[in-house]
């Protein structure tokens, strides 16, 4: 019976590790955060953990002190844990400068913690999905040819695009009725955002940038009026912000009034100079 109880027990499948899944903004900082969850404190002198890639690429070590003595280079000058919490199990650690090479990574932690009976532990595993914001979409409106053109620069990863039109509704225009194009940039991997949709006059229109590892969206809405700043060549609005004339007309009318006082005082003075001239009554005495 104590046979069978011990075969059963070395059977056992190892804890698992915790699993968790974080974005990373690519040229920002993440953490990748792992908790050996000791309910008593850690001598730290005794302590060995690291973290790795899938690849097996050491991002971290921590050796009972000494720190990244088996890192790759990969990850010189990107990691960075938190001593001062380790013996209370914190072996997180934070990954700066996010790449487009770290996307869909898996990182894994293994600690040791070293005494009369060796403590292994696989405790953490992370997925890093690797995301860059859509800056707002620019929205030009081509009264020639009466569309909407939407544009976006440098996200990650592949957006999805809507238009919505609101005129006497609100609806979502379906996919035949939208033109689009995005273009992976091949220097530096994010994507370029290219968009139109056909337009008739006082509606509203609003182009949509959907991020869906962020779940964020990015929007931008114009006014299609022919009373709204047309540009000289009739056929674009980049902007729909009236332009203020009134400080324009104050400036004119007070250039021509102080032009017809010039004109009356001109005309005054020759009249002047042109009265015929008397002699003084002592001139003769």
């Amino acid at each position: 019976m104590a046979i069978l109880i011990l075969i059963s027990i070395l059977l056992l499948p190892a804890p698992a590790a915790s699993e968790n899944e974080v974005t990373g903004i690519i040229g920002e900082s993440v953490l990748l955060s792992c908790d050996l969850k000791s309910s008593t404190a850690i001598d730290t002198a005794r302590l060995r953990f690291h973290w790795q890639d899938e690849s097996e690429r050491v991002l971290y070590s921590f050796d009972k002190g000494e720190e990244n003595q088996h890192q790759d280079s990969l990850y010189t000058n990107r990691t960075k844990a938190f001593r001062s919490e380790m013996s209370s199990g914190n072996m997180s650690i934070k990954l700066s400068q996010v790449t487009l090479e770290d996307k869909q990574n898996v990182y894994r932690a293994f600690a040791t913690l070293f005494g009369e009976n060796d403590k292994h532990n696989h405790p953490c595993r992370t997925t890093l999905l690797v995301a860059a914001r859509f800056p707002t979409p620019s929205v030009t409106v081509n009264k020639t040819n009466m569309n909407a053109t939407c544009s976006t620069q440098r996200g990650y990863p592949q957006p999805m695009v809507t238009w919505t039109i609101q005129d006497r509704g609100n609806r979502t225009l379906d996919p035949w009725e939208v033109q689009t194009n995005i273009t992976l940039d091949s220097e530096s991997g994010l994507y370029n955002v290219w968009s139109q949709v056909n337009i008739t006059e006082n509606q509203t229109v609003t182009c949509h940038i959907f991020n869906p590892v962020l779940r964020e969206t990015v929007s931008n809405t114009t006014i299609v009026s022919p009373s709204i700043n047309t540009d000289p060549a009739g056929d674009v609005q980049k902007g729909f912000t009236p332009i203020n004339i009134t400080p324009i007309i104050i400036t004119i009318v007070v250039i021509l009034v102080l032009i017809l006082f010039s004109i009356g005082g001109y005309f005054v003075d020759k009249k002047q100079d042109l009265s015929p001239w008397t002699m003084p009554e002592d001139y003769l005495t």
